[in-house]
């Protein structure tokens, strides 16, 4: 079950560390003969790099639509017990808790793209402007 914030801003993080991930590797650009071209929507499968932390993405399309699944990966041995994604599409935002492992699954809406903002003990790491077509 979603939990809907107001379609305003996400929550202020605690004082800490703000990470803006990178793009490490998007399945996207990888030609293969076996990936359809022309396919509108397509899964992909997406790695980013921020701070100790690297986040592994995929989009898998479903008959209700898109759903983002993620891994937060950390060099450190950290508790994701307090952990929350934050996602904004349009003007629908949704937050969600990550699982002890650090993942997270989200059905997604309509839209072209998203923010993503990951919360782990007082540490924020950033996807903004994430591409979902």
């Amino acid at each position: 079950m979603h939990n809907r914030l107001p379609s305003r801003t996400y929550p202020q993080p605690e004082p800490g560390l703000v990470y803006q991930a990178i793009l490490v590797m998007d399945s996207r650009n990888v030609r293969t003969s076996l990936r359809r071209q022309a396919q509108l929507r397509s899964n992909w499968s997406q790695l980013y790099h921020a701070g100790p932390y690297h986040v592994d993405l995929s989009l898998k399309w479903e008959e209700c639509g898109p759903r983002l699944v993620g891994q937060v990966i950390s060099r450190e041995r950290i508790s994701f017990e307090q952990a929350r994604v934050y996602l904004k599409q349009d003007a629908v935002q949704i937050q969600i808790p990550l699982d002890l492992s650090g993942r997270f699954s989200l059905q997604l809406g309509p839209a072209d793209h998203c923010d993503l903002e990951i919360h782990i003990q007082g540490e924020v790491v950033c996807l903004d402007g994430l591409r979902l077509s």
